[in-house]
């Protein structure tokens, strides 16, 4: 009886420990299904992007930024590339401040970027903005286009040699179309300090404006998208031509760089995304952006408007903008 008993009590007694064990074991489960494994897991990364991406454009609707960021956007809709579609969203205004704002309101995590160009990099240089290349994280250059300077059909100039001549003997004489502390005020300006010479500005803060004033005899030179030159047609003579090399629609004007002034403009199609943004949501976006600009159809559209399709990765791109913005902020302490 007494043996018996004893079996009795060890028998319960571990029955007891079972009971135990399989309740520490459940409540484990159950903790684990509210918090999750305790693993590092890659799934945030893949999840990107979770929802439609907003690029803004700091620009109104149909400019080059626009019809760029538009066009890439559908191109990498088609094909899946990323797997959400780029929205376009147009805020103009502020210098830029107006599109920072808009991106800032986000989480920075990929889901609102902007496309902008190095206008972004005059407001920083003039100050007109409360931002900063501190502000950003580089997603990569898509591409470019640059400018040519004109004069009227029947100046007396026919190079641009003949012109800074002119102008280092009769300082001011000539009269220069731009918007203040635009692209147009700023490439004159690199190339006028390049050279040693000195124009009188008129303000025109558009194409229109530009081309206006030129043909209507009251400013003697201004500056051009080549597209704008090309489709205007007559009335217009270029002198040189603000890219690195040639450009084949315009074989004949030759580059700054060529006649010995150290002086180019690339404008690129700049991708920005916020400081803080994490490297796999640009990496995503990068990726998407150089399978489009490397697309033929997309290729074919940037040589048919005068345009350069290239990829410059986001670091390189943030490289080349500094040394531009340098640059640019020696102009600025010359003009302000």
């Amino acid at each position: 009886m007494g043996g018996e008993f004893m079996r009795y009590l060890s028998l319960r007694g571990a029955a007891a420990h079972l009971s135990r064990a399989a309740l520490f074991a459940g409540l484990a489960i159950a903790a684990l299904a509210v918090v999750g494994p305790m693993t590092t897991s890659p799934v945030a990364a893949e999840e990107f992007p979770a929802k439609p991406i907003k690029v803004i454009v700091p620009f109104k609707p149909g400019g080059r930024t626009d019809v760029v960021a538009r066009m890439l956007g559908e191109k990498i809709k088609e094909n899946g590339w990323l797997g959400q579609p780029m929205v376009v969203v147009n805020a103009d205004g502020g210098a830029g401040a107006n599109a920072v704002s808009q991106m800032k309101r986000g989480e920075a995590d990929g889901h609102a970027i902007i496309h902008w160009h190095h206008q972004l990099l005059i407001a920083t240089a003039m100050k007109l903005g409360d931002f900063g290349l501190e502000d950003f994280k580089s997603i990569g250059y898509t591409g470019g286009g640059s400018p040519v300077w004109v004069v009227r059909e029947d100046a007396p100039f026919d190079t641009l040699d003949q012109l800074v001549e002119h102008l280092k003997k009769n300082p001011r004489s000539l009269v220069e179309a731009v918007g203040i502390g635009t692209i147009p005020h700023f490439v004159g300006a690199i190339l006028a300090n390049e050279a040693g010479f000195e124009t009188r500005y008129v303000t025109a803060n558009s194409g229109a404006d530009r081309l206006r004033l030129v043909l209507g005899g009251n400013a003697d030179i201004a500056l051009f998208a080549a597209s704008e030159f090309l489709a205007q047609g007559d009335g217009l003579k270029a002198l040189v031509y603000f890219g690195r090399e040639r450009l084949p629609d315009l074989p004949d004007v030759p580059t700054a760089i060529e006649l010995g002034y150290n002086v180019s403009w690339a404008n690129p199609n700049w991708w920005l995304a916020p400081a803080d943004t994490p490297d796999e949501a640009v990496d995503a976006l990068a990726g998407a952006l150089e399978k489009a600009i490397n697309d033929p159809e997309i290729v074919e559209y940037f040589r048919n408007n005068t345009l350069e399709p290239y990829w410059t990765n986001g670091p390189d791109a943030m490289t080349d903008a500094q040394k531009t913005l340098e640059q640019l902020k020696r102009v600025a302490d010359t003009i302000q």
